[in-house]
């Protein structure tokens, strides 16, 4: 009985200090990503929830105008949408005809994608 003891308490030691070890190296990594994000294109989508009009912003510009496709909760496509630019960096999506509910948004500009979930609201 002390044996399975023993074994256990060093099989568990090495699985905790092998965590510990992945915890780390995912830490080290996040902050590599976090360097790196400030070159890389992100969305903002506004105002959430939204009655109707969504805006998409980028934080650089876009050479070509982004496809959108808006999903149901079930993954069922709803709408594919072209936009047109307003400003550079800067679209807007009617929402006006959607039933109230959750949906999601998958924005594809150029070689990046980006998806979020988005509320419409009566």
């Amino acid at each position: 009985m002390p044996m399975k003891r023993i074994l256990y308490a060093l099989l568990l030691g090495s699985i905790l200090s092998l965590q510990i070890d992945t915890v780390f190296a995912q830490a080290d990594a996040g902050e590599q990503r976090l360097a790196t994000n400030q070159k890389e294109t992100s969305i903002s989508l506004f105002p959430m929830p939204t009655n109707g009009t969504l805006h998409i912003a980028f934080n650089k510009t876009i050479g070509e105008a982004p496809s959108v496709v808006i999903y149901d909760m079930i993954g069922n496509m709803i709408e594919n949408i072209s936009l047109k630019r307003e400003a550079p960096g800067s679209f807007t999506i009617n929402l006006s005809g959607k039933r109230p509910g959750f949906y999601f948004i998958k924005v594809q500009a150029g070689e990046e994608s980006f998806s979020r979930r988005i509320t419409v609201t009566p």
